[in-house]
């Protein structure tokens, strides 16, 4: 038995997406939902209907806010902002240089800087790291009590998951690997918290992830 269930979405599809402009603190109309992301989050409120939800929880950036929008439209649920949920901040170069990156994203210097160090205007892999350990504290406080959805961002939830799978043992030369998995906007993910859990002799409590990406909604 799971201590409780968190489920984890990505924001719909946003006017950044859609231009390949990177919306992560942009204060312009490219961090708001396109149309088809504002139909996704709609569709992603059917699709969790039946699982008993009672709150939504969302990054404070606009095209969260507007994702948990359109899933409390159809499910008639309330919505809080918590503020550590927003997308991993990238360098003053890297959106300078959006849409053409080339070196300036976090996997391409991330991997091999020193844990408390990043590239100016950026967050360090230390600075993400204990952003989602205070998000798995709350969170998980409110989901004890009640079953929740967070909404968030692609890279936030990757570094999420290597929290997960590497615990303590997270280091930024795993960052690039997380990435493999790929994450569709509102696709859903879904951790479990539990006491105890029995694996190949072992006793394994912790987070453990049950579902990844699902799209089946999309």
């Amino acid at each position: 038995m799971s201590d409780f269930t968190l489920y984890f979405v990505r924001h719909g599809e946003s006017v950044a997406n859609l231009s390949d402009r990177n919306g992560s603190k942009r204060p312009d109309d490219a961090d708001r939902l396109s149309e088809l992301g504002w139909e996704q989050a709609r569709g992603l409120g059917r699709r969790l209907e039946g699982e008993g939800l009672e709150l939504i929880v969302a990054s404070p950036m606009t095209r969260a806010q507007e994702t948990a929008q359109g899933i409390a439209e159809v499910l008639g649920l309330p919505v809080e902002t918590d503020e550590d949920l927003y997308e991993v901040r990238q360098s003053d170069a890297f959106y300078a240089a959006s849409p053409d990156y080339g070196d300036t994203g976090t996997l391409r210097w991330m991997p091999t800087a020193p844990p408390d160090c990043a590239e100016p205007g950026a967050e360090s892999f230390d600075d993400v790291v204990a952003r989602v350990r205070r998000v798995m504290e709350r969170l998980g406080e409110l989901a004890s009590e009640r079953r929740i959805v967070a909404v968030s961002h692609h890279n936030f939830l990757h570094f999420f998951l290597g929290v997960v799978f590497f615990g303590d043992a997270f280091t930024p030369a795993l960052v690039p690997g997380l990435f493999q998995a790929g994450h569709a906007n509102t696709g859903i993910t879904i951790f479990e918290r539990v006491a105890s859990r029995e694996f190949d002799g072992l006793d394994m409590p912790g987070w453990v992830l049950t579902t990844w990406n699902d799209r089946a909604h999309l």
